[in-house]
């Protein structure tokens, strides 16, 4: 299926995914994993934009963001980036860029969607054979979301489903499917058919 444009609207929803070059394990340990959290939450703070879901892997990161506005995401997710390849070469060592160079952006039609998607991204650690239960995999915002415990990086909305749905490994796993079949875009068929008139890449790079 052909790509969507890439295009963050203002007030937009979107799934974001950032990956290391080569997919090299950059972050390595506990500490790594913190300090990515609180340099996200910096990137926050500096360049505002809603995070309501997150997952932070080995080799990669999802977000489930809205854009307040185009510059301030692509700046936000720049400076993280940015400040934690500083964090890994200081404390690793080695040249050259830490991340693929562009990121990908999928549009979400509305807040009606993003409860999927972000239970699509918090099971990645079960998916990839790290646990078995999405709880016990604390560099994800699913304990948030399931158990109530706080993490204060989290902007609230309201959920669409219930409890026990986001619970069920087995509704994830049907999940999973819809959105591993490489739909350019998460919503109804008039959303994603709208998207499609673009014509800037899907794919893109953060500015500096």
């Amino acid at each position: 299926m052909p790509r969507i444009a890439r295009f963050i609207e203002e007030n937009g929803f979107y799934h974001i995914i950032s990956r290391s070059l080569n997919d090299t394990h950059i972050l390595r340990d506990d500490k790594d994993f913190i300090h990515f959290l609180k340099l996200a939450h910096a990137a926050k703070k500096r360049y505002p934009f809603h995070l309501f879901h997150y997952v932070i892997m080995n080799t990669h990161f999802h977000f489930i963001v809205q854009a307040l506005s185009h510059k301030m995401l692509s700046q936000g997710l720049a400076y993280l980036k940015w400040f934690y390849t500083l964090w890994c070469k200081r404390k690793y060592g080695g040249r050259g860029p830490l991340w693929q160079e562009r990121y990908t952006s999928i549009p979400i039609e509305n807040e009606d969607y993003l409860y999927n998607c972000g239970m699509y991204i918090e099971y990645n650690p079960v998916r990839a054979g790290i646990c078995t239960n999405p709880v016990d995999y604390i560099f994800s915002s699913y304990r948030k979301h399931h158990s109530g415990i706080t993490d204060t990086i989290l902007d609230d909305y309201e959920k669409k489903f219930t409890s026990s749905q986001y619970a069920s490994i087995d509704y994830a796993s049907d999940l999973a499917k819809d959105l591993l079949s490489r739909s350019p875009a998460i919503g109804s068929t008039l959303f994603i058919g709208k998207l499609k008139r673009f014509a800037m890449p899907q794919n893109g790079c953060p500015k500096k």
